[in-house]
C-alpha cells in the first residue's frame, strides 16, 4: 500500500511540474506575441515630434502661397498636428529654387513639404528644373484642389471682351505682352494656343511667380495675365483688372458674368492641380500620416469655405491615389507644352 501511495505522489508531481513548465511556455509566448504586436504597433503609428518646414516654392501673394499659409492656419487653429507647422518662402525659378531646397534636406526626410503648382510639370519637362516629377526625386503626399484661371486685362486698356483683345491684337500685332509663370507653364500653353487659334502674335513675358505676375500687370508692364480667382478677385471686384475669360468647366460662381473659353469655342478647361510633395524613399508610414493630416485639412469648414470663396475645387486624394494622377498629368503636359512655341 505504502508504494502505491508513493508512485501516486510521484505521478502528481510530475503532473503538477508539467502544468508549471506548460505555463511559463504559454506566459513567455504571450509576453513575446505581445512585444511584436507593440512593435508593429509603434511602426504603423508614427507622429512628428519637431517642427515641420512647409516650403512655399513662390512668391508671396500668389495663389500658392495663399493656400499654404491657410492650411498651416487650418492645422494650427484646430490642433490637427502635435508639432508647430511652419512656412518657409524659397521662390524663384518658378517654383525651383524651392524644391532644390526641399531636395538639400535628404531622401527620406520626414520633416520638410513642398506646395506644387502647375510649374512643378512644365519646368522639368522644358529642361530647366534637374528634378522630375515623378516618384524618382519626390514622394507624393496628397492631392487637395484645382484651381481654374482667368484671363484677365488692365481696365484701363478698355477691352471688354475676349473679341476685343483678338481685335486690337490683329490690328496691332507683337504690341499686347502677356504675362506668365516661367517659360513654359499653364499661362504659355493657354497663350499659344489663343496665338494659334486666332493667329494673332501676343508676346509672353514670363516670371517666376504669380506675385511678380499681379505687380507688373498692375504697373503697367504688361496688358494681359491669367490669374487665379485668388490671386486677383478684389483687384476685379475694384475695377483694376478685367475679367474676359475664364478656364474651368463651368461659370465660376465669383464670376458669373465672364464665359469660359469653352463658351467662347476654345477648347479648354485646363485648371492647376494643387497637391503636397515630400523628398523620395520616404517611409510608408511617415507618407500615411501626413495623407492623412491633409485629409483631415480637406475635411475642416474652414478648408471648404476657402475653396468656395475661391472658386477652387476641393479634390483630395491620398498619397497613393495622387501618385497615380499625377502620372497621368505629367502625360498630359508633355502633349500640352508641344503647343508652346519656343
Amino acid at each position: 500500500m505504502k508504494r502505491i501511495k508513493r508512485g501516486l505522489l510521484l505521478l502528481l508531481a510530475v503532473s503538477m511540474m508539467l502544468s508549471l513548465v506548460a505555463c511559463g511556455g504559454a506566459q513567455t509566448a504571450n509576453q513575446s506575441g505581445g512585444s511584436q504586436a507593440a512593435e508593429a504597433s509603434t511602426a504603423e503609428e508614427w507622429v512628428p515630434t519637431k517642427d515641420i518646414e512647409f516650403v512655399i516654392p513662390f512668391a508671396a501673394g500668389g495663389g500658392n502661397d495663399i493656400m499654404v499659409r491657410k492650411i498651416i492656419d487650418i492645422i494650427q487653429r484646430n490642433k490637427l498636428c502635435p508639432v508647430n507647422v511652419v512656412p518657409v518662402s524659397k521662390p524663384g525659378g518658378s517654383g525651383v529654387v524651392g524644391y532644390t531646397y526641399l531636395s538639400s534636406k535628404g531622401k527620406g526626410y520626414e520633416y520638410a513639404l513642398a506646395s506644387t503648382s502647375a510649374s512643378f510639370y512644365t519646368q522639368p519637362l522644358t529642361g530647366n528644373s534637374p528634378f522630375t516629377p515623378d516618384e524618382k526625386s519626390f514622394s507624393f503626399v496628397a492631392h487637395l484642389c484645382k484651381d481654374p484661371v482667368v484671363l484677365t486685362s488692365v481696365a484701363s486698356l478698355g477691352f471688354k471682351s475676349l473679341d476685343d483683345i483678338v481685335a486690337y491684337a490683329k490690328a496691332h500685332p507683337g504690341e499686347l505682352k502677356y504675362a506668365g509663370t516661367g517659360i513654359a507653364s499653364d499661362d504659355a500653353i493657354i497663350m499659344a494656343m489663343l496665338n494659334d487659334l486666332y493667329d494673332i502674335n501676343l508676346v509672353y513675358v514670363p516670371y517666376d511667380s504669380a506675385g511678380e505676375m499681379l505687380t507688373a500687370l498692375l504697373g503697367g508692364q504688361v496688358e494681359l495675365a491669367v490669374l487665379t480667382p485668388a490671386e486677383s478677385i478684389e483687384h476685379m471686384k475694384s475695377g483694376t483688372l478685367t475679367p474676359h475669360a475664364a478656364s474651368a468647366d463651368e461659370r465660376l460662381s465669383l464670376l458669373p458674368d465672364v464665359p469660359t473659353f469653352l463658351e467662347l469655342g476654345v477648347d479648354m478647361n485646363h485648371q492647376q492641380s494643387r497637391g503636397i510633395v515630400m523628398n523620395p524613399d520616404l517611409d510608408e508610414n511617415v507618407q500615411a500620416y501626413y495623407s492623412d493630416l491633409f485629409r483631415r485639412v480637406s475635411e475642416t469648414e474652414d478648408w471648404k469655405q476657402f475653396i468656395n470663396s475661391n472658386n477652387m475645387t476641393n479634390s483630395f486624394m491620398d498619397y497613393k491615389q495622387y501618385a497615380e494622377f499625377s502620372n497621368g498629368l505629367k502625360e498630359k503636359y508633355t502633349t500640352y507644352l508641344s503647343l508652346v512655341k519656343k
